[in-house]
C-alpha cells in the first residue's frame, strides 16, 4: 500500500493517519500535528478505487457499505501495519488511529478486529459499520469520536448509535458533535487535542 512514514525521536507513539474518500495518505497531517507533534506518523493510502477516488473498501452500487470488503480490507491493512512495524521499528502497542470518514470507518473494524493492536482511536465522522459486531473487548481502550449535526453524509444518529456499540463493548468514549455537515472543522481538531491531553495527564496519574 502506498504510504508514507515520519519517525520521531521524541516518542516510541505512532499515528496511523487513514483519510476520506478521495484523499491521500498526508491529509490528516494537521490533525496529527495538532493533537502532538512529538509522535512518529504511519500515513496510509487506500487502494480502492472508486471512480477515480482512494477509498479502504468498496462501497455497493446503491453507495451503502460494501461490508464483505471492509472485513477482506480490515485484514490486509492489519498485515500491512503490522509489516511497517518490522520495517520501520516502531511497537505495535504504542499505536493510535486517526480516520476521517471512509478512513474512520475503516478505523472502528481495526479497533473491533485487532484491538490488542491500538492504544486510542480518533474518530473524525464515522458511520457505524458492523453493527453486529460483539465479538471483542475494547476495555482500556480511548477513542475520541465527531460528528456533524447538519451532516447529510453520516447521519448524527449513525454516530450517536456507534458510540454506544463502543461503549458497550468497553471503550472509554468522548464525542464532539459540530453544528455543521461532513466537512472537518478546526474546533474538532482543538477538541481532539484537548482530549489528548487530558488522556496523557491521566495515563501519567496511572503509572
Amino acid at each position: 500500500m502506498k504510504h508514507f512514514f515520519h519517525n520521531s525521536k521524541e516518542s516510541d507513539d505512532v499515528f496511523i493517519l487513514l483519510h476520506g474518500t478521495g484523499g491521500r495518505e498526508t491529509d490528516l497531517l494537521p490533525v496529527a500535528g495538532q493533537v502532538d507533534l512529538s509522535l512518529s506518523v504511519l500515513g496510509i493510502r487506500g487502494d480502492v478505487i472508486d471512480n477515480g477516488h482512494f477509498r479502504y473498501f468498496k462501497r455497493n452500487a446503491d453507495g451503502s457499505m460494501d461490508e464483505g470488503s471492509l472485513l477482506l480490507k480490515t485484514s490486509d491493512v492489519i498485515h500491512f501495519i503490522e509489516n511497517a512495524a518490522s520495517t520501520y521499528e516502531f511497537e505495535k502497542k504504542a499505536l493510535h488511529l486517526i480516520g476521517y470518514s471512509n478512513g474512520a470507518n475503516m478505523a472502528v473494524s481495526l479497533l473491533m478486529h485487532k484491538p490488542e493492536l491500538f492504544r486510542s482511536g480518533l474518530l473524525l465522522h464515522p458511520s457505524h459499520p458492523l453493527k453486529s459486531f460483539d465479538d471483542t473487548q475494547l476495555n482500556g481502550l480511548d477513542i475520541f469520536m465527531t460528528a456533524g449535526a447538519l451532516d447529510q453524509i453520516v447521519l448524527p444518529s449513525e454516530a450517536v448509535q456507534l458510540k454506544q456499540h463502543l461503549s458497550q463493548l468497553g471503550a472509554s468514549v468522548s464525542f464532539f458533535m459540530t453544528d455543521h455537515g461532513h466537512e472537518l472543522r478546526t474546533t474538532e481538531f482543538t477538541e481532539a487535542a484537548k482530549w489528548w491531553k487530558e488522556k496523557i495527564k491521566q495515563e501519567k496519574k496511572g503509572k
